[in-house]
C-alpha cells in the first residue's frame, strides 16, 4: 500500500539521484515505467542542487520553478526560467538541466510523461512538438496562468498528507497533459514543418551517436544529402543554433562527464569526444565554461559544485 509518507518520499527529492544509472551511452534516460502514474513527478529541494546531464526520453517534459532559477539546454538552445515560470520539452528532445538555487534553497517541479504508456493511449502523443525552449508564466510574454496554477497544485499535492493524494496527482497529470495538447502544442498541420522537424530529429540523433568520432559538419551534411551551406541554414532555422554549436555542445557535455568521473588525460578526453586536438577541446571549453578543462577538473571534481 502506498501511504502518504511513502508517496512523498517517492515524489519529493531532497538528495542526489543516480543519473548515471538511468542514462545510457546514447543519452537515453529511462527510470522504468511507474505502475501508479503516467509520469515521473519530482519536486526538487535538494541542496546543493544537482544538474541533470544531457539526455532524451520518449515522453514530453515540463519544468516549473516555484523558487530558484533553472537553466535548460534543449536541442541547441539555452533557456532560463525564474520563479513562477515554465519550460517545456518535446518528446525525444536532447536536453540538460542546470538549477541555480537561491541562498535559501530551491523548489523546482519536473514532470516527465511516460512516452510508452501514453503511446498506448494515443500513438501520436509520443510525437507531439511542444512550444519548447520558450519561458512561460510570470513576467513572460506568454503568461500561461492556467498551466502555472496546475503546477502549483501539483507541488501542493506532492506535499499533501491526504489518502486521496495519488488520485489527485493522476487527475492533475491528465489535466496537464490535455492542457499541453490544447494550448502549447505546435501546429502540425503543415507537412513541411513536420517533415523539417523530423529531419532535424534524425540529424540530432545521428550527432548523438557519432559525436565521439571526428565527424565534421560537412560529412554530416553529405550523409543526409545536403550541401554544407544549405545544411547549416536549414539546421539553424529549425534548431535555433548552428550545427557546429550543437555538435560542440554534445561533445563538451560528454567531456565534462569524463573530467568529473573518469581518470583520462586531457588528450584522451579530447580524443574520446571527437575533438581533433587537445587545443581544440581547450578553446571550446574555455569559451563555454570560462576556464580550461584542467582547471575545471581541479576545481570541481569531488566538490559536488559542478
Amino acid at each position: 500500500m502506498f501511504t502518504p509518507e511513502a508517496l512523498q518520499r517517492m515524489f519529493h527529492v531532497d538528495h542526489d539521484l543516480n543519473y548515471d544509472a538511468a542514462i545510457d551511452d546514447d543519452h537515453h534516460e529511462s527510470w522504468g515505467c511507474s505502475p501508479i502514474c503516467p509520469a515521473i513527478v519530482r519536486v526538487h529541494t535538494e541542496m546543493p542542487a544537482q544538474d541533470v546531464p544531457l539526455h532524451w526520453h520518449l515522453g514530453s517534459e515540463l519544468i516549473y520553478s516555484r523558487h530558484g532559477r533553472v537553466h535548460v539546454f534543449i536541442d541547441g538552445e539555452d533557456t532560463t526560467i525564474d520563479d513562477g515560470q515554465i519550460c517545456l520539452m518535446s518528446p525525444k528532445s536532447l536536453h540538460s538541466i542546470h538549477p541555480e538555487p537561491y541562498d535559501d534553497g530551491q523548489c523546482c517541479l519536473s514532470i516527465t510523461f511516460d512516452g510508452e504508456y501514453l503511446s498506448r493511449l494515443n500513438a501520436s502523443l509520443s510525437n507531439r512538438h511542444l512550444m519548447q525552449g520558450v519561458p512561460l508564466g510570470r513576467g513572460c510574454e506568454r503568461t500561461a496562468d492556467e498551466l502555472v496554477d496546475l503546477c502549483e497544485r501539483m507541488i501542493d499535492c506532492v506535499f499533501s498528507e491526504s489518502d486521496m493524494q495519488l488520485i489527485c496527482m493522476n487527475a492533475l497529470l491528465f489535466t496537464i497533459l490535455n492542457h499541453l495538447d490544447k494550448e502549447w502544442t505546435l501546429d502540425n498541420s503543415s507537412q513541411q514543418t513536420a517533415s523539417a522537424l523530423g529531419e532535424i530529429q534524425n540529424i540530432t540523433d545521428y550527432m548523438s551517436t557519432h559525436f565521439a568520432s571526428e565527424v565534421s559538419i560537412a560529412q554530416i551534411a553529405q550523409h543526409f544529402g545536403y550541401s554544407r551551406e544549405y545544411f547549416s541554414r536549414m539546421f539553424k532555422r529549425s534548431a535555433g543554433v548552428t550545427p557546429d554549436q550543437y555538435l560542440t555542445e554534445i561533445r563538451l557535455q560528454s567531456s565534462v562527464d569524463d573530467l568529473l568521473n573518469g581518470d583520462y588525460t586531457i588528450a584522451q578526453i579530447a580524443e574520446r569526444n571527437g575533438f581533433s586536438h587537445p587545443r581544440s577541446l581547450a578553446r571550446a571549453f574555455a569559451a563555454r565554461f570560462g576556464m580550461t578543462p584542467a582547471v575545471f577538473r581541479k576545481h570541481y571534481r569531488g566538490s559536488g559544485n559542478a
